[in-house]
């Protein structure tokens, strides 16, 4: 056993030392008025790495966001100043941002570990291993198509729209459209919604949290958030539909 898995951990690494995540950046911010800017944005180049299951990072890649002078872009900053923040939703928009997000990806993986008891599969290597790997998957291939789509558009921020915008915490440093834990949200409500059908409504539920936690924080426009939900849809859908092909059905 300590043998193969070595084995498949190598094959895994190899194409990791390839998947062109090592790439530098050379280029820079757009400098022209309504674009959002940076001097050390975050991982710019990680929209060209290579994915597992999309057959392009821009595969799914949603259309422009509103222009920031549009009557649309000036609702949605209304919307986002005219927000009555309570404990509950500050406390839902802090959980999700933990650790710079890191809430997302331990909550889901945490996830499956109840499900997979709750549905008599702790005992079912198989299944168990499967679970985790389509989610991972997903996870993956999603943060390259929503950091492609970030750095093509390079939108603004709601605070470098209107500096009067406060935040529940600090803005990460990456473009807004789309939202990434919107598109995390997408992606696991459609895989793990699959996975474990019994707890739809569950999974739809904390995606419903996770992704308007970052409109709540003050950090993403209602656009950023709905392009970033259909976009981890699309790429859940994706992995789930490679899936059919793996024989477990």
């Amino acid at each position: 056993g300590m043998e193969l898995g070595r084995k498949v951990a190598e094959l895994v690494i190899d194409r990791a030392s390839t998947d062109g995540s090592d790439a530098q950046w050379t280029g820079s911010a757009p400098v022209e008025p309504g674009k959002w800017f940076s001097v050390r944005p975050f991982e710019p180049m990680a929209g060209t790495w290579q994915t597992w299951v999309l057959t392009t990072a821009d595969q799914f890649r949603p259309g422009p966001p509103p222009a920031p002078d549009s009557e649309q872009m000036a609702k949605e900053l209304a919307e986002i100043k005219t927000f009555e923040r309570t404990p509950l939703t500050n406390l839902t928009a802090a959980y999700w941002e933990y650790y710079g997000g890191r809430a997302s990806y331990e909550l889901y993986s945490t996830e499956i570990g109840l499900k997979l008891f709750e549905y008599g599969l702790e005992v079912n290597p198989p299944r168990a291993a499967r679970a985790y790997a389509l989610t991972q998957v997903a996870l993956y291939d999603l943060v390259v198509a929503t950091w492609d789509a970030k750095y093509t558009y390079w939108a603004i921020r709601p605070f470098q729209l209107d500096p009067t915008v406060t935040t529940v915490f600090p803005t990460p440093n990456h473009p807004s459209y789309p939202a990434a834990h919107a598109s995390i949200a997408g992606a696991m409500e459609t895989v793990l919604g699959a996975l474990f059908p019994r707890d739809t409504e569950h999974f739809t539920h904390l995606a419903e949290d996770e992704s308007w936690s970052r409109l709540w924080a003050g950090i993403h426009f209602r656009s950023d958030i709905e392009a970033g939900r259909t976009l981890g849809r699309n790429v859940g859908q994706a992995v789930l539909d490679w899936a059919k092909s793996d024989g477990a059905d």
